[in-house]
C-alpha cells in the first residue's frame, strides 16, 4: 500500500478503505454509546483565539520503535495531525476520505501524522501489548505514526477524550486550523479547504 495513516489499540484495528489510502485508527475496546458533537474552530490565519502551537511542537512524542519524534523537523510541509484516543476511531471518515485524497495529490508537501493518545497504557504489561499491536500494522509511505505515552497533548490542549482532534499547521509550522470531535459535511469541506489552501501558497 503507498500510502497510510495508521493508528491501533491493543488486540483489533478498524480498516477504512478511502481512495487507496488505509486509515487503521484506534479501535475501542468497547464502542461509545453516543458520538459527541464537534467543537470546531477554524482561522484564515493565526489569531489571539488559536492555542499556542508550541505545545504540539515540543510535546514528547516516539515512533512505534520507541525513536522520538520531531514534528518541528516537518517544516516546509502542510502538516496534519490526527489526534485520537481508543474511543474516537469511527469519527470523522468523510475528512479522512478528504486527507487521503489530498496526500494522493500532494505527496511530498502534505504530511499526515496520526498521534495515538496511549497515556493510559503507559505501564507494563499494557504498554507493551500495545507497542506489539501497533508494530504489527504497516504505516506505508504517506504518514507518520507517533505515540503520546503521557498525554502531553491532551492535556496542553485540554482535549476531550472520546474526542478526535485534528491540527492543520502552514508550511512554517503555523496553527492554522483546530477542529475537536464529530465534524457536520460544511466543517469538514471548511478543513479540508483550509488544507488544500495551505498546500496552496
Amino acid at each position: 500500500m503507498r500510502h497510510g495513516i495508521v493508528v491501533s489499540m491493543v488486540r483489533e484495528s478498524n480498516v477504512l478503505i478511502f481512495s487507496g489510502l488505509a486509515l487503521v485508527l484506534f479501535s475501542s475496546l468497547a464502542i461509545p454509546e453516543r458520538v459527541v458533537r464537534a467543537d470546531a474552530v477554524v482561522a484564515a490565519v493565526q489569531s489571539p483565539e488559536m492555542p499556542s502551537v508550541d505545545a504540539l511542537l515540543e510535546a514528547k512524542l516516539v515512533d512505534l520503535a520507541d525513536r522520538p519524534v520531531s514534528l518541528r523537523g516537518l517544516s516546509g510541509k502542510v502538516v496534519v495531525v490526527v489526534h485520537q484516543d481508543r474511543h474516537s476511531s469511527e469519527q470523522n471518515p468523510a475528512l479522512k476520505e478528504r486527507l487521503s485524497a489530498l496526500l494522493l495529490r500532494y505527496p511530498t508537501d502534505l504530511r499526515i501524522v496520526a498521534l495515538a493518545d496511549v497515556g493510559g497504557y503507559d505501564f507494563w504489561p499494557a504498554k507493551g501489548y500495545v507497542k506489539d499491536a501497533l508494530k504489527s500494522l504497516d504505516s506505508g509511505g504517506g504518514a507518520l505514526v507517533a505515540c503520546d505515552w503521557k498525554g502531553a497533548v491532551r492535556k496542553a490542549y485540554q482535549l476531550k477524550q472520546k474526542h478526535s482532534t485534528v491540527f492543520v499547521l502552514s508550511k512554517v509550522l503555523g496553527l492554522v486550523s483546530l477542529t475537536r470531535g464529530q465534524l457536520s459535511m460544511v466543517e469538514t469541506e471548511q478543513v479540508a479547504q483550509r488544507v488544500e489552501a495551505e498546500l496552496a501558497k
